[in-house]
C-alpha cells in the first residue's frame, strides 16, 4: 500500500488510511488543518507509517505532539498490536501533553498494555494517559472532533476455535466542520449499520471476508459485497480490512 494513497480531504480536515490489511494491521489518520490529529485504531506498524507519512510530506517528527487521541475499535491484536510502539515513541521524544484513548467499555486488550507500559517505566513516563471506556452514544470530544460511538456485533474467530462469543466493539462518527466520517471497525451484518453510514461524507468499511452469507457474515466481518451495498448510502468509500488486492477499494456513493 502506497502511503500517499487513500487520502479524503474534508473542509479543514482530511482522513488517510495508512495501511489496513485483516490479520495484519489497521491504522488510520485524521488530521485536522491545525495540526492537531487522531488516530483510528493503532495496529503493528503505525508509528513506522506516520513517521514515513510525515517524511513524504516533507516535515519531521512534531506532528507526534500533535496527536490528540487514539480510537480503539476493539481488542484484537491487528487493531491494538501497536500501541505499545506509540506509547514507547512519544515517551522516547518527551511528550509532555495528555494523551486521550477511547476504547469500547470493557475492553482489556488495551489496558494490559497501558498497564505494562506504565510498570515497566514507572517514573520516566512524561505524559499522563487518559483512558476513557465508552459506549454506544456516549458522545465526546477530542479537540475539535466531536465522536459518537455506536456499537456493533464482532466475535472473535480461528481456525481452530471457530466463532468466539461477542466481544466489546465499537465504530465512531466523527463529525468536524458540518462534514461527517463514519468508521465501522470490525463488524457483521447483524450490527444494523445502516443508520450510520447514511449520508456520511466518508466512510470507512471493512470487509474481510470473500464470500458472503452464513454465520461469519452476520456475525464476524463483513464481505466485500455487503460493504460495497452499503457504501452506496454515503457519498465516498474506502473498503479496507481485506485481504485480497486491492488492500482498499475506493467506492463513490449517492451524488450530494
Amino acid at each position: 500500500m502506497k502511503n500517499n494513497a487513500y487520502v479524503w480531504h474534508g473542509d479543514g480536515w482530511s482522513v488517510q488510511v495508512l495501511f489496513s490489511r485483516a490479520g495484519l494491521s489497521t491504522g488510520i489518520c485524521v488530521s485536522l488543518d491545525s495540526g492537531f490529529y487522531l488516530l483510528l485504531d493503532c495496529g503493528d506498524g503505525t508509528v513506522r507509517d506516520l513517521v514515513l507519512r510525515e517524511i513524504n510530506q516533507g516535515r519531521k517528527h512534531s506532528f507526534l505532539d500533535n496527536l490528540g487521541g487514539i480510537l480503539i475499535s476493539h481488542g484484537h491484536f491487528d487493531h491494538v498490536g501497536g500501541l505499545h510502539t506509540v506509547l514507547g515513541f512519544l515517551r522516547m521524544i518527551g511528550r509532555q501533553a495528555p494523551l486521550s484513548i477511547i476504547v469500547p467499555r470493557g475492553t482489556r486488550e488495551d489496558r494490559f498494555i497501558i498497564e505494562a507500559f506504565e510498570h515497566i517505566y514507572p517514573d520516566s513516563i512524561p505524559f499522563t494517559i487518559d483512558r476513557r471506556e465508552v459506549g454506544e452514544r456516549e458522545d465526546t470530544a477530542l479537540g475539535d472532533v466531536a465522536i459518537t460511538p455506536f456499537s456493533v456485533i464482532h466475535c472473535g474467530s480461528t481456525k481452530k476455535g471457530g466463532i468466539g462469543k461477542p466481544m466489546p466493539a465499537l465504530g465512531y462518527s466523527l463529525s468536524c466542520n458540518n462534514q461527517k466520517v463514519v468508521y465501522t471497525g470490525d463488524c457483521g451484518l447483524d450490527s444494523n449499520l445502516e443508520p450510520h453510514i447514511k449520508d456520511a461524507d466518508l466512510l470507512l468499511i471493512e470487509a474481510t471476508l470473500r464470500e458472503p452469507g452464513g454465520e461469519m457474515e452476520r456475525r464476524v466481518h463483513l464481505s466485500k459485497q455487503s460493504a460495497i451495498r452499503l457504501a452506496q448510502s454515503a457519498k465516498r468509500a474506502f473498503i479496507i480490512h481485506r485481504t485480497e488486492e486491492p488492500p482498499v477499494i475506493e467506492v463513490s456513493g449517492h451524488p450530494e
